[in-house]
């Protein structure tokens, strides 16, 4: 669950509504800078789906007693999370073997970069990093003896592809989220190298953004997804889900514009 200030209150988006939005950004993706990515629909679907595996703790969200809040993707116990991921990993095989491998690339490329602080921790992350890459190693080498996904399995179109994955998702957590100031986005896909992309909001809940350079194949994008308003701490998790089911859902939009 991701929060998003607003005035005095709180803002709610769930892990799979802000993986719809990173899907909204994949869709539009691509122009002669930035270049194009196959196969179109299975990376899309990775983007749109990657968070899937949260779809069942969203039902019932858990309170995080420091904050008087839902937890968001941040707090949550290692071991929950990456028993969320492991779960969503196995829902995307439902879908397929190539958007099943992007997205468990996708989470053990995060385990790496944000590794947790508890060596207990790091040891349930070691555990899931090996499990996946062995999952990963079985997933290539299918896809690479397959007639029709052989073209789109070669190293570096896979490692393309994960790499937009991880992109979008941030650029949507971005987004979702709001920020303040300028926004620096480092090592991103081009059509030949990698640049550095710059989020300017143009409104205080940065609900319009100028991007720079325009990465997207229409003039102006505008995206969305719901959310759910709460106004206070609550003191326990029966009163805080109550919340949430009692919040009218509101659409979130924002609007991506040229520099």
């Amino acid at each position: 669950m991701l929060h998003r200030v607003e005035g005095e209150g709180l803002v709610i988006i769930t892990q799979p509504a802000h993986a719809w939005l990173s899907g909204q950004l994949a869709r539009h993706w691509g122009n002669g800078q930035f270049g194009s990515f196959t196969p179109g629909e299975e990376v899309c679907l990775a983007a749109t789906l990657h968070d899937i595996g949260f779809l069942d703790w969203e039902q019932s969200p858990t309170l995080n007693p420091q904050t008087g809040l839902p937890h968001t993707f941040l707090d949550l116990p290692t071991a929950t999370h990456l028993e969320i991921w492991s779960t969503g990993i196995t829902q995307m095989l439902r879908y397929g073997r190539y958007p099943a491998l992007l997205v468990s690339q996708h989470f053990t490329w995060l385990c790496k970069l944000h590794p947790a602080k508890s060596s207990a921790d790091r040891r349930l992350e070691r555990k899931f990093v090996e499990e996946q890459t062995e999952l990963q190693t079985t997933l290539t080498i299918s896809l690479q003896n397959d007639f029709y996904y052989e073209s789109f399995s070669a190293e570096e179109i896979i490692l393309r592809n994960r790499r937009l994955i991880s992109l979008w998702d941030w650029l949507s957590l971005l987004l979702c989220t709001g920020f303040r100031g300028e926004q620096l986005v480092e090592n991103v896909p081009t059509a030949e190298d990698v640049t550095t992309i710059t989020l300017k909001p143009l409104n205080e809940g940065a609900t319009r953004v100028a991007v720079s350079p325009w990465p997207f194949g229409s003039e102006s994008l505008s995206v969305i997804c719901e959310s759910r308003h709460l106004l206070k701490r609550y003191a326990s998790e029966d009163e805080m889900r109550a919340a949430i089911l009692a919040a009218s859902p509101v659409p979130l939009q924002i609007e991506l514009v040229r520099e």
